[in-house]
């Protein structure tokens, strides 16, 4: 992967944050009646199926990293799909939202 995206590569990665946000919105609005409860211990796997189901249709999601809470909107968690960890296309899950961005390696550098 490169360390510059292409703008039509950011187009999609912006197509790809809306889709999941929807996703999750729906589920949410589908689910918020269940209890705060409920909605805490059912959105880790959620996100996770999601990205399964990303990665079933050509994606590559690795998590980078997780930080869980009983209070669904202050639980955390990022996947990456570049080939270094945090690298590439991220998306990071807060609550029932995701943002979607892009990281080169010469951020280390």
């Amino acid at each position: 992967m490169e360390d510059k995206v292409e703008l039509g590569d950011y187009s999609k990665i912006l197509a790809l944050q809306e889709y999941i946000n929807s996703r999750l919105r729906d589920t949410y609005e589908s689910n918020k009646d269940k209890g705060r409860e409920n909605l805490s211990k059912f959105l880790v796997d959620f996100v996770e199926a999601l990205v399964d189901e990303l990665n079933a249709n050509g994606h590559s999601f690795g998590r980078c990293d997780y930080s869980g809470d009983v209070n669904f909107e202050n639980s955390e968690q990022q996947y990456s799909d570049g080939e270094e960890m945090g690298c590439g296309v991220l998306l990071h899950f807060h609550g029932f939202a995701v943002k979607a961005s892009w990281e080169g390696r010469d951020k280390y550098a």
